[in-house]
């Protein structure tokens, strides 16, 4: 007989981030694709969960409070997720420390723009002038999409992968110290110290997000986070994941003796190729960390 499939999804954006859909619009997306767990983990913040109200109205499953914070690990810009969070704790050790979401944009803006000019990159003759927020939230993605204009960028931005993908772009080029198209925001951003401090005293659980979008450095960065840090899990299933990577970081995860996570990083209508929910009869171990946050 085939195992059930859990079905849930840990890595959600709304709003209150870069996200498009507001936290009713997630709940019901949630309630219709049977979804047993959701987590809401917006970057830099935990807003969405004060804006909730009568949350059971619109998604029977159970929800686990999230966040995102954005930090500096190793000279690059990183993510880190925790999990059963005290919401009111959590904003208030966030208060002031970081820049308002326009202002780093603007910077990483500015800083990208400026490195890709200086190694030689050919840009439209106003692209620096045109940014428009609405139609392009990720500075990376708008400078992306105009350089792609001209073949002779192809010299520079060598692998396919970044050639092809934004976001695959500002990871291998724009947030990495060895690439001459490093945009250092190192000087904006927290460590991964100071947020893995501030989510363990707001109660929470802190788990590594996405870990193979650090290209060949991803294993590195995976097993320095755990031998420096207090990490109590890892995302496992994820939406750009092979199964392979997939059965890596699950045996990886018994090894070590950490947490299991999913999620999809559902942006809504910012990043449509990424739909809501992950469903996986493994699922099943991770329901049990999930019932006692």
């Amino acid at each position: 007989m085939r195992e059930a499939m859990v079905k849930l999804d840990l890595h959600i954006h709304s709003n209150c981030s870069d996200g498009s859909d507001n936290w009713k619009m997630i709940l019901q997306k949630a309630e219709k694709l049977d979804l047993e767990y959701i987590s809401i983990t917006d970057h830099n913040n935990c807003n969405v969960y004060f804006r909730m109200k009568d949350a059971e109205k619109y998604f029977s499953g159970k929800i686990i409070k999230g966040i995102e914070p954005e930090c500096m690990y190793r000279g690059r810009l990183i993510e880190l997720l925790g999990y059963g969070i005290d919401a009111r704790k959590m904003r208030e050790s966030l208060g002031g420390l970081y820049r308002s979401a326009e202002e780093m944009l603007r910077i990483e803006y500015e800083r990208l723009y400026a490195a890709c000019v200086k190694s030689g990159i050919r840009f439209s003759a106003n692209v620096f002038e045109g940014w428009d927020r609405k139609k392009h939230y990720y500075p990376g993605c708008y400078l992306h999409e105009d350089l792609k204009r001209y073949p002779e960028n192809r010299t520079i931005i060598t692998d396919d992968e970044s050639w092809g993908n934004s976001i695959q772009f500002f990871r291998n080029y724009g947030n990495n110290p060895s690439s001459p198209l490093y945009a250092d925001l190192s000087d904006c951003y927290p460590t991964a110290k100071e947020i893995v401090k501030l989510i363990k005293q707001a109660g929470g659980k802190v788990f590594i997000p996405h870990i193979f979008l650090y290209g060949e450095d991803s294993v590195l960065f995976l097993e320095g986070l755990i031998s420096e840090f207090q990490i109590d899990g890892v995302e496992c299933f994820y939406n750009s994941f092979t199964p392979e990577q997939t059965n890596f970081l699950l045996r990886f995860c018994k090894k070590n003796n950490l947490l299991v996570s999913a999620g999809s990083d559902y942006h809504g209508s910012g990043r449509p190729d990424i739909k809501l929910g992950i469903s996986d009869a493994r699922l099943k171990d991770l329901v049990k960390w999930l019932s006692k946050v």
